[in-house]
């Protein structure tokens, strides 16, 4: 299909700002729209701005604290942003969210940017139109993906972690792709190191470990790793990592020696790699399963995408030019990394996301090639292809059609299928997926404009997050979390002083946060039991929160106690801890 839209690109301004003003009005749909109007999720959000809230609040920037205690699970850093966007707009949940809400649309920008000026494989195209869909097509992927979305809008390190290493892999290939321009290949050269002592103070040793696996393996693949070994200045590059990345290592390892080493070196890095730790195995293809899930629809495309790169062309590929080699580049990070995470004994669905922009960027550079095929190449297959992805949106429409069907009881939030019925979102969502059904029948009916199918994943992603999002996500709070957020925040009311509190039953960390205190958390009644023994309280009594139903199944239901607050599910009660001890 051949695009004559030449007189649009003599005016590449317009276009940038066209373009720019374009993603950011997407990334403030999918990351900034009602961004603090819900609570802190438990458990792992309501634990990490905590421990950022602690910092500030104590003014300790070296040493996390979390309830009471040292929390090296990660390093300092990601909680510095958190802190820092404390600092300037306030404690509040729109402040712990900024930071990676920002980091989240710096790359989408930085996607683009990239395609733009070196998205294609083989060679530049003629039609440099074709460059701006290309870098517009990644763009989208990249602000429209359940992945980026989900952890584009949680204050956790995940993002600030995949996002610093996704501009260090990506200033650095921009440097790299531009040997003929030195100054801007050594202001990119000078950024990457900065990034990458971003990404290690965010989550540690990882952050520089995934970067290195995959610029390595790809300057090892095409001939080139000495030479852009001294090319990018090693002295200075290590210099400026060390500068930046030792001072928080050496001021923790001075400051808290032994704890600092055994719980973050020890347990959060080596023993997450080598064993299963907080209780989070997976089998060797975990990733590839929700890889598939958190990338949906746009995956199913993948596969092609990577016959597209002809990577295994090696000759061909050494012989290629710097600035046409961003798929394999791109191939060589997805791969490094997926291996990495699969091989790690330890496994969490978040861990998958740094390979999100590599794996955004192949697609994109599929449709770019897609779009200026002539004549198409593997077409049956992308017909079949194109036809799972109407598939994809059909299930989804009637999924949503159907969903309050499909949710379960849950004692937490028992009204949660009524209110989601009355509120009309199953439907509003049901006709944003049928939308993108529609424009892919179109579409695929009409041989011509195939090309375009990314354009209905498109329509019916932004029509999702653009009108469902907005009600979904606070009836979801108001069902989950109100509740228990209401009654932690009267803890500070109803608690006597150096009064104890203790959370039985279930686990929730936002109560530290909400409730403003050190919490004792118990499972059960034996640890109750044990954990009540082995205290010496100041005060005759304690602060208990419980859900109802474990109250009045429990000990607890025999022994009096003063009813403090009731909030659906969820009550706050004082007791005297003699009384459990007696039974």
């Amino acid at each position: 299909m051949y695009l004559d839209w030449k007189s649009l690109t003599k005016s590449p301004e317009k276009l940038w700002i066209i373009s720019v003003a374009s993603l950011c009005l997407i990334c403030v749909i999918t990351f900034f729209w009602n961004l603090g109007n819900i609570g802190l999720i438990d458990k792992t959000e309501a634990l990490y701005v905590e421990v950022a809230r602690q910092m500030v609040l104590t003014n300790n920037w070296i040493s996390p604290h979390w309830n009471g205690t040292y929390f090296y699970s990660y390093p300092a850093g990601g909680y510095w942003f958190l802190a820092l966007s404390f600092k300037l707009f306030g404690i509040s949940e729109f402040s712990a969210r900024l930071p990676v809400a920002l980091m989240a649309t710096a790359v989408v920008l930085m996607v683009f940017y990239t395609l733009r000026y070196f998205g294609y494989i083989h060679q530049k195209p003629d039609n440099s139109l074709y460059l701006w869909l290309t870098a517009w097509i990644g763009a989208v992927i990249m602000a429209l993906n359940p992945a980026w979305i989900a952890w584009g809008r949680i204050a956790v390190s995940d993002m600030l972690l995949s996002g610093s290493i996704a501009l260090a892999m990506l200033v650095f290939f921009v440097g790299y792709a531009q040997p003929d321009k030195p100054k801007i290949q050594g202001i990119c050269y000078g950024i990457f190191p900065i990034l990458l002592s971003i990404a290690v103070l965010v989550k540690g040793p990882i952050g520089v470990i995934l970067p290195v696996l995959g610029i390595g393996s790809f300057l090892l693949y095409v001939g080139k790793f000495w030479e852009i070994f001294w090319e990018i200045k090693p002295f200075r590059t290590i210099a400026i990592f060390l500068v930046l990345t030792l001072p928080w290592y050496i001021a923790a390892t001075i400051m808290d020696g032994e704890i600092f080493v055994n719980e973050f070196l020890g347990v959060s890095n080596f023993k997450r790699f080598t064993t299963v730790v907080f209780d989070h195995p997976g089998p060797w293809y975990y990733y590839i399963i929700w890889g598939a899930v958190f990338m949906l629809p746009w995956v199913i495309y993948f596969p092609l995408a990577l016959v597209n790169l002809s990577c295994w062309r090696w000759q061909k590929v050494r012989q290629s030019s710097r600035d046409s080699q961003l798929g394999l580049y791109c191939f060589c990070w997805f791969i490094t990394t997926f291996v990495f995470f699969s091989a790690a004994a330890t496994k969490l669905q978040g861990y998958i996301l740094p390979v999100a922009p590599a794996v955004v960027i192949i697609l994109a550079l599929f449709w770019g090639e897609k779009l200026r095929e002539s004549p198409p190449r593997y077409e049956k297959l992308f017909l079949g292809t194109a036809i799972f992805n109407l598939i994809i949106l059909l299930a989804l429409s009637i999924v949503s059609a159907i969903s309050v069907n499909l949710i379960g009881e849950d004692t937490s939030a028992p009204t949660f299928a009524e209110n989601l019925g009355k509120s009309g979102i199953p439907i509003i969502s049901s006709i944003s997926w049928g939308i993108g059904v529609i424009i892919a029948l179109i579409l695929l009916f009409k041989k011509s404009l195939r090309t375009w199918l990314w354009s209905a994943n498109f329509v019916g992603f932004l029509a999702f997050v653009s009108f469902v999002f907005p009600p979904l996500i606070p009836l979801l709070d108001t069902e989950r979390q109100l509740s228990f957020r209401e009654i932690s925040l009267e803890i500070p009311q109803k608690v006597a002083p150096k009064e104890e509190v203790f959370l039985i039953g279930f686990t929730r960390y936002s109560i530290v946060y909400y409730g403003d205190r050190s919490v004792n958390f118990v499972h059960g009644m034996e640890d109750f039991k044990s954990q009540l023994q082995s205290k010496n309280f100041d005060t005759d009594t304690i602060l208990l929160v419980v859900e109802s139903t474990f109250l009045e199944d429990s000990e607890l239901s025999t022994i009096d106690y003063d009813l403090l607050s009731e909030k659906q599910a969820f009550k706050l009660i004082r007791i005297n801890p003699q009384d459990i001890i007696n039974k």
